[in-house]
């Protein structure tokens, strides 16, 4: 008995001396925390440990440092064609490459642009949206390359928005670019207001539950022939259109009857002749009367 209670004696006075040195740890530690001349304290001992510890003269010598400064090879300016499909696979070949491949290219893309393997894509959508896109960041080979999803290249999200236009930031940039939407709002816009840094920038400012049908490059000889769902049809002079900037709604390009969008959106180059099908018949676009902005337009 006597040395059972010796044992417990023995055992209670360690727990005790364990007790009062977490109670002394944790005062440590708190002290540390709110003071930051004793964590500084602390780090300082505990590099200078490190220090004495592993700490050794230096056993190699930088000689000839200037010829060590590896300089980055500048990429080579060059034409190049992009190609993307209509299951949104992009990619870039040469200029050899596709003239070789022309007639089969143009058929089996959505779209074919020559553009600076340096430049820039521009992408906008119905969304009101461009999405830049390097061109160096696409796959370069082969005419028969499957290419990369656009959207693993650039912010383009093809389960939320939809192609309008796509061209190099180089032919943006030095043109005037008309936009129109489905509520019949219309502007042109200075391309250069789109040579921006981001990725992703509103291209236009879009009216509740509107969205971009077209956007064009203008070269200065255009007109412009919207088509509504109830088959009204105007056709303007696109300098009747105002310049805005990119983040205006922009004018209202034709009057609409209640209840009616516009589902077509042409713009026509001088002597361009064009058709469309209305209810089984062809509807010349190009002889069209060239009305006023904000009227009612003609049926069809």
């Amino acid at each position: 008995m006597v040395a059972l209670a010796v044992a417990q004696a023995a055992e209670i006075e360690a727990l005790m001396k364990e007790h009062e040195k977490t109670l002394a740890n944790i005062a440590e530690y708190n002290e540390i925390l709110s003071n930051r001349a004793a964590m500084a304290k602390v780090i300082i001992r505990e590099l200078e440990a490190y220090k004495k510890e592993y700490g050794r003269p230096r056993r190699t010598v930088i000689d000839n440092l200037k010829e060590a400064v590896v300089e980055e090879k500048k990429i080579e300016e060059m034409d190049v064609v992009f190609l993307m499909d209509r299951f949104g696979y992009a990619k870039t070949i040469d200029m050899a490459a596709y003239e070789r491949n022309r007639e089969a290219a143009d058929a089996e893309n959505r779209y074919v642009l020559t553009c600076k393997n340096t430049d820039k894509i521009c992408i906008f959508t119905d969304k009101g949206q461009m999405h830049l896109l390097k061109v160096l960041d696409l796959p370069y080979g082969k005419f028969r390359d499957k290419g990369t999803p656009i959207d693993n290249v650039c912010n383009y999200d093809s389960k939320e928005e939809n192609f309008v236009y796509i061209a190099s930031l180089e032919q943006v940039s030095s043109h005037r670019l008309v936009f129109g939407t489905a509520q019949s709002m219309l502007k042109v816009v200075d391309g250069a207001e789109f040579v921006v840094a981001k990725k992703t920038t509103a291209a236009t400012k879009l009216a509740d539950g509107d969205e971009v049908l077209i956007v064009r490059a203008l070269e200065g000889d255009e007109t412009l022939v919207m088509c509504s769902h109830k088959d009204m049809f105007l056709r303007i002079d696109c300098e009747q259109i105002p310049q805005k900037k990119k983040s205006a709604v922009g004018v209202r390009g034709m009057k609409l009857a209640v209840g009616d969008t516009l589902k077509h959106i042409y713009v026509l180059h001088e002597g361009e002749n064009a058709e469309v099908e209305v209810k089984g018949k062809m509807i010349a676009l190009n002889r069209l009367h060239i009305g006023n902005r904000d009227t009612k337009g003609v049926r069809k």
